[in-house]
């Protein structure tokens, strides 16, 4: 016998066989001390082992067991009943079965154990007479059997409140250690505001005082002027010294650990608390990161496992942390109930406003029954903070020229220089070969056009973005054809126009999204078959995304697995710059990519 069976028993389960046990040896007990007319211990035993084999199926199939009932239970029963005279034996067998019977299985299994019931009560052989016993089983039956079904009703209703009071308190955890998270990274953003706030003010005040009085220093012409005059300017410096020393203070010891490490300690303490299995992994070469970033990624994972637990019920969660030269990407998989039609809450509002201001995306994947996916990209942004991108600006209006100038001067790694036309671009280019040339098409002498193709013939290596006040896409067309690198509108952000200098220096190229649409619009269809560079895989799931087909028919079609699959419309959607399945099939079809 496997006795492990018994320790799948609910308490239901225990209570009831004690139960049971407890009547049928009362009941053998008091007929055997009023008439010993059978052999105690060879009754007692076989009505216990009939009494215990139908408990060792309940865990199976239902059917198994009220055949175990009625044909050991019921059998033995009457058996009893009509060799020795005892009676009653059936009676817990009734309750149990009522306890344990859902739904319209009632409809068979009353019948069945009130015959029973009756047959076990000794009907035939009884002296009272047939009909008196008979109508006394039959309404026993009918009490006994829907006192148990209340019981049941009663007990499912505890279990009930007892499953939601484990979920309310898991749901408690989950939200108390979401909170201690928030609170603990808002403590982190306040110190690094003040911090900032500190060097950049004060700092710069005592900067500022220090270099005056030096400059003050050298019109004063008395010994004991001069003397105190240097007092003053080193009880500045030590003031700035000090300044420096309460911010670096302010840091928080968790500001020094690499992102990753970072990133574990949330895991481990949503697993503490949640209890949902998290898998991390970290591929890539590490490089630092700036505070900011951290700090985005940290509340965006955070938001993504408190809903991937909270709403989403999942019991698996993975976690991706990928370093690229060019950006930083956090994805997020989990395996939970997922939504059909996706929309944009409290938290991924919150992840994507965090995103925005360092010039990251946000995209989402979820299906029914098949989880969600998130990922947060961010560019990399110490690459370019450790050198100098050489900017040549050619525009022949002056307040564009000054507007570019205070605009990108905000930015640490561009250095700007401008010129007014195309001659003198090419005549800086002479000398000083800038990184990034950013050419307006309309100017006086020589236009934008003329001049790129010059600067691309002398000197190949300098990239060129051309900036243009409207939408011409066959300038456009024009210009990438001369090896023109970008193709932007100057109502392009700063923040944006910026990102883009970064971008092309590195080796990318880039035209604007209204400048996109008209070029693609007029390119003939060979052309706009694939502008996105989707490889045939990505196009062929892109397809089936747009017959509306789910992750795991696309599979089957494919013959490649789920996760497979998950991960080629992740690079689909980075690719369309979309966040959703509805937005890449609106898209898909706006611009007949398929």
């Amino acid at each position: 016998m496997n006795l492990s069976i018994f320790n799948h028993w609910s308490w239901q389960d225990k209570s009831l066989f004690l139960l049971r046990v407890l009547w049928v040896t009362t009941v053998l007990i008091l007929m055997y001390q009023d008439e010993a007319s059978f052999s105690f211990w060879w009754v007692f035993i076989p009505v216990i082992l009939c009494n215990l084999i139908p408990f060792m199926l309940l865990k199976g199939r239902y059917w198994l067991y009220l055949t175990a009932e009625v044909v050991l239970c019921g059998g033995i029963s009457i058996l009893m009943a009509y060799e020795w005279g005892l009676t009653r034996l059936f009676l817990p067998s009734l309750f149990t079965i009522a306890f344990f019977t859902r739904g319209s299985r009632h409809g068979i299994s009353f019948p069945i154990s009130a015959l029973l019931l009756i047959g076990s009560s000794g009907v035939l052989v009884n002296s009272a007479g047939f009909f008196p016993v008979f109508y006394q089983a039959l309404f026993d039956a009918v009490i006994l059997y829907g006192f148990s079904f209340a019981l049941q009703k009663g007990s499912r209703g505890i279990e009930s409140i007892r499953h939601k009071l484990s979920l309310i308190r898991e749901q408690y955890a989950i939200l108390e250690q979401y909170s201690s998270q928030i609170e603990r990274m808002t403590l982190l953003e306040e110190r690094y505001r003040l911090a900032r706030e500190l060097h950049d003010t004060i700092g710069h005040n005592f900067t500022s005082l220090i270099l005056g009085m030096e400059a003050l220093s050298k019109y004063i012409s008395s010994p004991e002027g001069k003397t105190k005059s240097e007092k003053l300017i080193q009880l500045a410096r030590t003031g700035l010294d000090d300044i420096r020393k309460q911010v670096h203070q302010m840091a928080s010891p968790e500001e020094a650990l690499p992102l990753d490490r970072t990133l574990m300690q949330i895991i481990d303490s949503f697993v503490t608390n949640a209890g949902v299995h998290v898998i991390f992994r970290s591929s890539g070469e590490p490089f630092p990161v700036m505070i900011q970033v951290k700090l985005a990624l940290s509340r965006c994972l955070q938001e993504a496992l408190t809903n991937a637990s909270r709403h989403g019920h999942a019991s698996k969660i993975q976690v991706v942390l990928h370093y690229d030269l060019t950006h930083l990407m956090l994805q997020i998989q989990d395996n939970g109930q997922g939504v059909e039609e996706l929309h944009f809450g409290f938290g991924l509002n919150s992840m994507k406003e965090r995103l925005t201001p360092l010039q990251g995306q946000l995209f989402v994947d979820s299906q029914v029954d098949s989880g969600t996916i998130i990922t947060c990209t961010i560019p990399n942004s110490f690459e370019a903070s450790n050198q100098r991108i050489h900017i040549l600006l050619a525009d022949d209006q002056p307040l564009v020229r000054e507007s570019m100038r205070l605009l990108l001067g905000e930015e640490k790694d561009l250095e700007l220089v401008v010129v007014e036309d195309g001659f003198q671009a090419i005549t800086y280019c002479e000398k000083h070969q800038p990184d990034v040339v950013l050419m307006d098409i309309h100017m006086p002498k020589q236009d934008g056009i003329e001049t790129a193709r010059q600067i691309k013939a002398s000197w190949p290596e300098v990239r060129i973005i051309m900036m243009t006040s409207i939408e011409d896409s066959n300038i456009a067309l024009q210009a990438l054809h001369l090896g023109a690198e970008g193709y932007l509108l100057k109502s392009i952000h700063p923040k944006e126009l910026a990102a883009s200098i970064r971008l092309i220096h590195g080796g990318g190229t880039l035209i604007s999204q209204e400048i996109a649409q008209h070029l693609f619009h007029n390119q003939s269809d060979s052309e706009k078959s694939n502008p996105y560079e989707l490889t045939d895989r990505e196009i062929q799931v892109l397809k089936y995304l747009v017959e509306g087909l789910r992750n795991k028919e696309i599979a089957l079609k494919l013959h490649l697995s789920e996760g497979t699959i998950r991960n080629y419309i992740s690079s689909t959607y980075l690719k369309l710059q979309v966040a959703s399945r509805t937005e890449a099939v609106e898209k898909t079809i706006a611009e007949g990519l398929i």
